[in-house]
């Protein structure tokens, strides 16, 4: 039997060659490997449910063929590109205090002046970030 080229890179062409093909065949006979390859090259960019509907292809069998591509991430937020701690000097009676100031990406801002202990500036730093997801 003669090679034959598929399309790899026109779906509607690959469908036609497909059709083509399994007309000239007599009887049930395996696909061609190349044909499972263009399939295959095919299904990345359209989806492997896509090209085994049209070509009317076993999921499984062309999904094991298909190379794997890195999974596309849900875009998260960036974690801040700038972080500045500058803690003052104790004062007299042994105590710290905190100026903190908050900026994101939305032009969100908050300034705030508390006491230095850490459990409370952390939950509030915590919180404002959090806020816009």
């Amino acid at each position: 039997m003669p090679r034959r080229k598929f399309s790899t890179t026109d779906l509607r062409q690959l469908h036609r060659q497909v059709v083509a093909w399994r007309q000239a065949q007599s009887s049930r006979t395996r696909l061609p490997e190349p044909l499972w390859a263009a399939a295959a090259t095919l299904a990345g960019p359209h989806g492997v449910s896509a090209v085994a509907r049209l070509l009317r292809l076993d999921y499984y069998k062309l999904k094991g063929r298909v190379t794997p591509t890195p999974e596309r991430s849900v875009r998260t937020p960036s974690p801040p590109a700038f972080v500045e701690l500058q803690l003052g000097a104790p004062l007299r009676d042994g105590s710290r205090s905190c100026h903190v100031e908050l900026f994101d990406s939305t032009g969100g801002k908050m300034m705030v002046d508390l006491p230095g202990d850490s459990p409370t500036l952390r939950g509030l730093v915590e919180a404002f970030w959090r806020r816009g997801r």
